[in-house]
């Protein structure tokens, strides 16, 4: 049974009892446990060596109350015997509930080549995010050059040139009059399970629509499609479960480290069509992400541009240090800096509109205040900004109209910028930036413009934000 949700859904009914009992399994389950490899497939962005801020191990997927259902910041889809869960950004809203705001978010972080989509995610759930991924994975693998292994090479023939194979011998060649001898060799062969894996992952996403641009997204992509396919001569379609199967466990030469995420990868697409290899029913499986690390990696590219800082703590780049001559504890490091600027992204609606359209207010947790207030005071920053997404109605679902901008109680059409206030003491002032996502866009195209638009604009804002 495949469910539809979004992140942070607080109550959702599930009036399927089997799917009850499958997400029994991952309700409530530390990521740090699903992310288990000896128990579970589950891949979750960001990975634990590519962390550098808050530690989202102990952050779970879904919490389960009776037959009802919620969930946090985390997106994807993960599944568990006959349930897939598929979760959705909730600031997403496209033609036939497409998720093109995760689906662009993605594009942008993970560097994707695709500009002209005819298609989107699914109302079968989210394949297609996990399709969108593979071209960046092999070109992250292949820059370590194709992956060779040792394998078991049989033959029969008369030029025997390794260990006799006596019991293949005597079954090939009984009563021994043709001259030939059964025997086998170890070889260092490209051909193998890893790169079959790979092999078939491309044959099968050839075989979707959606997927099929991807893998001609770029001239670069499709000479990595090449090379796999010349170096996998033995492809047999038939053989794609014998091939899951042989890469159920890492076997991955340390040289080829880029190879096991890809490899990881190309299970959890190709796991999807229900093949029904080892024991899946046991295991979960699926891809996630943080919606608030890839909202914060998002907002970096256009940060970056306007010469903001982008702190990590797993360098110790970028840390405030909130005592004198104790720099090696209580390090902190904020999203963004730039001279005496502090930004914070906010995977969160901080601002609401009244009914009426007319006042905006803000929704500002009191930790994230007060963190803000403590960067300023220790860094004598002049200006705090807290990013966070909010949602701008480009067209009027029922007349199928666009709104004018007349008609939205916003500073631009892109932006929604609220001054919170200014602040006592050292002084400071703190201010929301709302980055519109477009709803109800008519196309892929219309949001992906959208939202160029708004980052226009944004870097504007940023480049120009005085106190």
């Amino acid at each position: 049974m495949k469910l539809i949700v979004t992140d942070n859904c607080r109550e959702f009914v599930i009036n399927d009892q089997r799917a009850v009992d499958d997400l029994r399994h991952i309700a409530d389950c530390p990521l740090d446990k699903l992310t288990d490899k000896d128990y579970n497939d589950v891949w979750v962005f960001p990975s634990k060596e590519s962390r550098y801020d808050d530690m989202i191990e102990d952050e779970t997927i879904l919490s389960l109350y009776g037959n009802k259902m919620s969930t946090g910041n985390i997106m994807g889809f993960i599944g568990y015997g006959d349930t897939e869960l598929t979760i959705r950004s909730r600031f997403s809203s496209g033609e036939k509930g497409h998720d093109w705001f995760m689906q662009y978010l993605l594009q942008k972080v993970f560097a994707i080549n695709i500009f002209k989509l005819q298609s989107s995610l699914t109302t079968e759930g989210i394949l297609d995010v996990a399709a969108m991924l593979f071209p960046y994975f092999l070109q992250k693998a292949l820059c370590q050059g194709i992956y060779r292994e040792y394998i078991r090479c049989h033959y029969n023939d008369s030029r025997a040139r390794g260990a006799i194979d006596f019991s293949a011998h005597i079954q090939n060649n009984y009563p021994f009059k043709n001259g030939k001898i059964s025997y086998t060799t170890r070889e260092y062969k490209y051909d193998n399970s890893v790169t079959q894996l790979i092999r078939h992952t491309i044959e099968y996403l050839r075989s979707k629509d959606f997927a099929k641009q991807i893998l001609f997204s770029s001239r670069e992509v499709q000479d990595f499609v090449k090379q796999i396919v010349e170096a996998t001569p033995s492809y047999c379609k038939a053989d794609r479960n014998k091939i899951l199967l042989a890469n159920l466990k890492p076997k991955i030469h340390p040289y080829y480290s880029e190879y096991r995420p890809l490899q990881k990868l190309c299970i959890q697409i190709l796991r999807r069509e229900k093949m029904g290899y080892g024991q899946s029913s046991q295991r979960a499986y699926g891809v996630l992400f943080d919606g608030a690390w890839l909202w914060e990696e998002y907002l970096n590219l256009t940060m970056s541009k306007a010469g903001f800082k982008h702190p990590k703590n797993k360098t110790g780049e970028g840390a405030i240090h909130p005592f004198r001559g104790r720099t090696n504890k209580y390090k902190r490091y904020p999203d963004y800096m730039k001279a005496d600027v502090i930004a914070d992204a906010k995977y969160k609606r901080l601002l609401t509109l009244s009914e009426n359209s007319s006042k905006v207010t803000d929704n500002i947790q009191r930790d994230d205040l007060n963190q803000m207030i403590s960067y300023l005071h220790i860094t004598s920053s002049k200006v705090g900004i807290f990013i966070g997404p909010t949602e701008i109605v480009l067209m009027d679902p029922d007349t199928g109209q666009f709104y004018s901008d007349d008609t939205i109680a916003f500073s631009t059409r892109e932006l929604q910028v609220l001054k919170v206030g200014d602040l006592m003491g050292d002084g400071g002032q703190i201010v929301i930036i709302g980055v519109n996502i477009p709803k109800n866009p008519q196309s892929y195209d219309q949001f992906s413009e959208a939202m160029k638009s708004t980052e226009s604009v944004l870097l504007n804002q940023l480049t120009n934000m005085k106190a």
